[in-house]
C-alpha cells in the first residue's frame, strides 16, 4: 500500500494582490476564534499592518497553495535578536480543515522558526476555539497563561 502525502507550495503574501483573500481569512480566524467577527480590526487597518510586516519577515507571512487552490494562510515572526518565534495566524481554509493540511502547515512553521535558530514558538488562542486547542496540544504546544481576562491563553512549544 503507497501512501502519498499533498505537496503544498507556498508563496509570500502580495498585500494588493492578496487583500481581499487575506482579509477573508482573518474575519474567518475571528469567527473560528470567538464566535462572531467583533474583535476584526478592519480590512484597512489590518492590510497596513500586513504589509509592514510581510516587508518585515517576508518568508514568514505566506498563502499555502495546493495546485491552485489556497489551502490556508500562515502570518510567523522572530524578532530580531529572540529566540522565540510568534504565530500571528495559523489559517487553513474550512474546505482542508481535519484532512492533515494542519500538520503540513505546521511542519512549514517549525522549518521557518528553525530556519531562525529559534528555540520556541508561541501563539494566542480564544480558549472557545476548541478545535484549534486539539491541534495546538496534539502538535506539542502547553498552555503558558491566561490572557484578557482568562479568554484567551497564550501557549508554548519548545523546537
Amino acid at each position: 500500500m503507497t501512501l502519498t502525502t499533498p505537496v503544498l507550495t507556498y508563496r509570500t503574501i502580495d498585500p494588493r494582490v492578496d487583500a481581499d483573500q487575506a482579509v477573508a481569512h482573518q474575519v474567518d480566524a475571528c469567527i473560528a476564534s470567538f464566535g462572531d467577527d467583533k474583535r476584526f480590526q478592519g480590512a484597512m487597518r489590518y492590510l497596513g499592518w500586513l504589509k509592514s510586516k510581510v516587508e518585515e519577515f517576508p518568508e514568514g507571512f505566506l498563502m499555502a497553495y495546493l495546485d491552485n487552490r489556497c489551502v490556508g494562510q500562515l502570518e510567523l515572526e522572530v524578532p530580531y535578536g529572540l529566540t522565540t518565534g510568534y504565530v500571528n495566524l495559523f489559517y487553513v481554509c474550512a474546505e482542508f480543515r481535519g484532512l492533515g493540511f494542519g500538520r503540513l502547515l505546521h511542519e512549514r512553521a517549525e522549518m521557518y522558526f528553525r530556519s531562525w535558530d529559534a528555540n520556541q514558538i508561541e501563539l494566542h488562542v480564544s480558549t472557545t476555539n476548541e478545535r484549534a486547542l486539539r491541534f495546538y496540544r496534539r502538535t506539542g504546544y502547553h498552555r503558558a497563561s491566561d490572557c484578557r481576562g482568562g479568554t484567551v491563553w497564550k501557549m508554548q512549544k519548545a523546537l
